[in-house]
């Protein structure tokens, strides 16, 4: 009965105090409801891989900081070592292309090559069909096999793949369930390990006359073409298992590469712990930016609790006569704190109304932005929902604990007769809350502007080279290679274009190519940052040759090469002379070859043969770009009709560097408009509160002649001061946090400030 009576006085309370209610409900709503996204998040990102069915004896196997293993490793390692009981090896190509039924060309990703053992060791069961058993065979994913064939009816069907050179018929042998949106692995076709010497024919086309085929990969021990997951048994150790696998180390001919111990990596740790692992098949997040999540979502509920305490205190001024009245009957402080109590409570839960709309318009802001995939998969977990209801009840508690304990301890004398000016000082306190929002509100904002001048930083600034208007367009077929003549003089002709010029690399990319070179001088090879590039390339990316000359025409039986002002002072590389078996062409000024974050290294630059180019650049005045392409596509499409022409621009290219970063910004963005909200709600609570407090004083200075703009200016300069405070406060915080992040860059844009 009483819990219906307070729950009746609450709601009466609310209606009564229709705007500050609102108000309450909707500032802990955004508050409860951002507090749960980033749950959300948290949960999601530590979840990856642990759907594995005993996942924690499932690990991949390491060679040193590199995930790719020689493909002869797993089945070595099952036979010799019988600790491991299962194992799959995983290859997986970028892009290709796919056509059904001779309709239009479609690009794709995630096509990947593995042992059928994958399905039992990862947990992914099968909707109808079997794995592949044979090159001509594919098994796809339950999306995929909606997304080409009518009601998901794919079983014995046909598709076509360009996974190389020419589209290859491929018979779907099973439609598997898609994989969880917390997998690190994540394809949409899985085909027979035999398929791998076609992806490896890719890398060779890319390569041109440096490159090989491998055919093979399945007896090399040199080549690293696959990552590989083992399954041990329950009994067994991992420390003793990996020592079981040094072993294999010798059977690698590099004398570089048997210095790097094979090591293994649970599964779990996969997506948040490789950082420092080279791996381009798995999804990958950042450990760090837990620490971020976890600090914002406390942030984010101090503010929404202090926020709903600031309104609360306001709205009691038109009720200190009924509580007191209810203490002068006899009610005792436990009564009158669980009544508070119990209001707020329902105040925090109703505001689950307005925080479940943040969740669900926030989930696709955060996938798209960070690049997650987050959804309701992450509810299946038994612990989900109770957390998520601990957090308004959490909230909801602490405000009602704090409002209810102050007023509880009043004498009823003194509510009755609503003299508030004898409470203990809580003004400072109340202010000083104010300069917390405010500073987090600034913090978060310096953080933005500073990511996004680093960005911009980083998309013009690079070193000796300059990638404006320049087209990349791919010759990825056999027949464009070898009439890249013929394409080049055509489109020399064409209006409005200035260069062309072929490579099998275009600079600034984003990852790196070692080339090892034998070093005349120590008779050891040297390995440097490598570019392979055409005639012509050079110049048109307008890099500077400081001693000899630009690549001219390809001789063969000799090979040119460049290197940069890095690798001629370290090695004392002169331009006319031979490096190994290597002619110096020339020295060409220090350039930018990869992103801000990596500072220039000694490079070589090989001239390619001009008909093994696989990539065509063109540098445009910039007005009729979209004249040329159209025109260039066209061209492409004559030489090779059943081709989808890829083109992208040089500075598209490099945007895709900053990617996280970007992300970073935005999701920024987004929690300084949400601390800057709750620290108007909060100001807003603060200013009901101060003028419920000062009505008779306010009504005695109009009286006396006081102006709006005098009573405004009077009222509001105790908030600016704070304000002020929160800006001296935040400013040091936010220059040594913004001053560490920019630490991950070798080039970096200064702490301007106008920023702060």
């Amino acid at each position: 009965m009483k819990q219906l009576i307070n729950l009746r006085i609450a709601f009466r309370s609310l209606y009564k105090n229709k705007v500050q209610s609102v108000v309450s409900i909707l500032g802990l709503g955004m508050g409860l409801g951002s507090i749960i996204l980033i749950s959300m998040l948290y949960m999601h990102e530590i979840s990856f891989d642990k759907f594995i069915p005993d996942h924690n004896q499932v690990y991949r196997v390491l060679h040193g900081t590199k995930s790719s293993v020689p493909f002869p490793l797993g089945e070595a390692a099952k036979n010799d070592i019988p600790e491991i009981d299962a194992f799959f090896r995983y290859h997986q190509s970028g892009e290709f292309e796919i056509r059904k039924d001779g309709e239009d060309i479609i690009k794709e990703t995630r096509f990947a090559c593995a042992d059928s053992s994958i399905f039992k060791i990862l947990g992914i069961d099968f909707i109808i069909g079997k794995t592949a058993e044979c090159i001509n065979e594919v098994a796809i994913s339950e999306k995929m096999a909606n997304k080409y064939f009518e009601e998901g009816n794919a079983l014995n069907k046909t598709i076509e793949a360009r996974l190389n050179n020419e589209f290859i018929v491929l018979n779907v042998c099973g439609v598997y369930k898609d994989f969880p949106s917390n997998s690190s692995l994540n394809p949409g076709f899985i085909s027979h390990t035999d398929l791998i010497g076609e992806f490896l024919g890719n890398r060779q086309k890319m390569l041109g006359e440096y490159g090989s085929e491998n055919d093979g990969f399945k007896t090399n021990w040199t080549f690293e073409v696959c990552i590989t997951y083992i399954k041990i048994n329950k009994q067994a150790d991992p420390n003793m298992v990996s020592k079981h696998l040094q072993q294999y180390v010798d059977r690698i001919d590099e004398e570089r590469e048997q210095k790097e111990a094979i090591s293994l990596q649970p599964a779990t740790d996969v997506y948040l712990y490789s950082s420092d692992i080279t791996d381009i098949y798995s999804r990958r997040g950042d450990k760090n930016e837990l620490k971020y999540f976890i600090a914002i979502a406390l942030f984010i509920l101090i503010i929404a609790v202090v926020n709903y305490i600031f309104l609360t205190k306001a709205k009691m001024d038109d009720r200190y006569t009924e509580l007191g009245v209810k203490k002068a009957f006899g009610a005792n402080a436990f009564s009158i704190r669980i009544q508070l109590l119990f209001e707020s409570n329902v105040v925090s839960f109703l505001s689950l109304i307005p925080a479940i709309a943040v969740v669900i318009y926030g989930t696709p802001f955060v996938n798209s932005t960070l690049g997650r995939t987050l959804d309701h998969q992450i509810f299946s977990d038994w612990y989900a929902i109770p957390l998520f209801l601990m957090i308004p009840l959490l909230t909801g508690t602490l405000s009602g604990l704090f409002v209810g304990t102050k007023i509880s301890h009043i004498s009823p004398i003194i509510l009755l007769n609503r003299k508030m000016t004898v409470l203990p000082k809580g003004k400072q306190w109340s202010n000083s809350f104010l300069s917390l929002h405010f500073a987090i509100f600034i913090i978060l904002l310096v953080g933005a502007l500073v990511l996004q001048k680093q960005i911009n930083f980083s998309l013009n600034n690079f070193t000796a080279i300059n990638p404006e208007n320049v087209l990349i367009y791919e010759l990825n077929t056999p027949e464009l290679s070898q009439k890249f003549d013929v394409i080049n003089n055509q489109v020399q002709q064409m209006p409005g274009v200035i260069s062309t010029a072929g490579s099998s690399f275009i600079p600034p990319f984003n990852w790196t190519l070692p080339i090892r070179l034998g070093n005349p001088e120590t008779n050891e090879s040297t390995v440097f940052d490598g570019l392979i590039m055409g005639k012509g390339m050079t110049e048109l990316l307008n890099m500077e040759i400081v001693e000899g000359e630009h690549f001219g025409d390809f001789k063969e039986g000799q090979t040119d090469v460049l290197f940069n002002e890095s690798a001629a002072s370290l090695y004392h590389i002169k331009a006319g002379e031979y490096f190994g078996a290597f002619f110096v062409r020339g020295i060409v000024k220090d350039f930018t070859a990869h992103s801000m974050r990596n500072l220039i290294r000694p490079m070589v630059i090989i001239q390619q043969h001009p008909q093994k180019m696989s990539l065509f650049a063109i540098k445009t005045t910039g007005e009729t770009d979209d004249q040329i392409a159209a025109n260039v596509t066209k061209l492409f499409k004559e030489i090779a009709p059943d081709k989808m022409v890829s083109v992208k621009s040089l500075k598209e290219q490099i945007a895709h560097f900053y990617n996280r970063e970007k992300e970073q910004a935005k999701l920024i963005s987004a929690f300084s408009i949400l601390a800057i909200f709750l620290a108007v709600m909060g100001l807003l609570g603060m200013a009901m509160n101060t003028v419920s407090r000062r009505t008779k004083e306010i009504a005695i200075r109009k009286v006396n002649g006081a102006k709006i703009n005098e009573l405004l200016i009077m009222l509001n300069m105790e908030f600016v001061k704070w304000v002020a405070i929160a800006f001296v406060t935040a400013t040091p915080i936010a220059w040594f946090i913004m001053s560490k992040w920019l630490e991950n860059f070798a080039y970096k844009t200064p702490l301007s400030w106008w920023i702060f």
